[in-house]
């Protein structure tokens, strides 16, 4: 059976767990979405306040009503360290684009990429997703050799209109 969007899908890894963000959560939203290291490569808007990552929290809840985003937080031993998203999803079009962000002190130690193969895992059996794409940061090396080592392929004719400093990376289900 298909996903169908009535029930937030929580995944879990060996090490993680992949759950919807609520207003308990509204600091650790705040601090991944405005924390100058983690978003130094990223040109979404950074939130200012407790508000706006209340905001952001409402947001994603109604994209997800509307079948357009999954936003997940990465727990490892009860605390957030990051996040992952599929959004722009079009079932139709068996699309999404994937999106994430950790915390440094988290960094280069795999969570990043087990969370990933879970998020693609899902993306690809349960909402039957043909295609998913990633945009980053030309300079950003540990998100591109991530991407790389979970078979994403670089679409060097591809840009990111306005974010001519972005590299688009497409993964195609086998």
């Amino acid at each position: 059976m298909k996903f169908n969007f009535t029930i937030f899908p929580e995944l879990k890894t060996e090490r993680l767990l992949l759950r919807k963000a609520n207003f308990n959560d509204t600091k650790a939203v705040f601090d991944l979405r405005s924390c100058e290291e983690i978003n130094k490569f990223v040109a979404t808007k950074r939130v200012k306040n407790i508000e706006e990552a209340k905001d952001f929290i409402n947001i994603c809840d109604k994209l997800y009503k509307e079948e357009n985003r999954i936003f997940w937080l990465i727990h490892y031993k009860n605390e957030v360290i990051g996040s992952i998203v599929l959004h722009r999803i079009s079932l139709k079009d068996s699309f999404a684009e994937i999106g994430y962000k950790l915390k440094p002190t988290f960094q280069q130690k795999g969570f990043m990429s087990e969370a990933l193969k879970e998020v693609l895992k899902f993306g690809f059996k349960s909402l039957d997703l043909k295609t998913i794409e990633a945009f980053t940061h030309k300079d950003n090396a540990p998100s591109i050799a991530l991407l790389e080592k979970n078979n994403f392929v670089l679409q060097p004719d591809k840009t990111d209109k306005g974010f001519e400093h972005n590299r688009i990376f497409k993964l195609v289900e086998n």
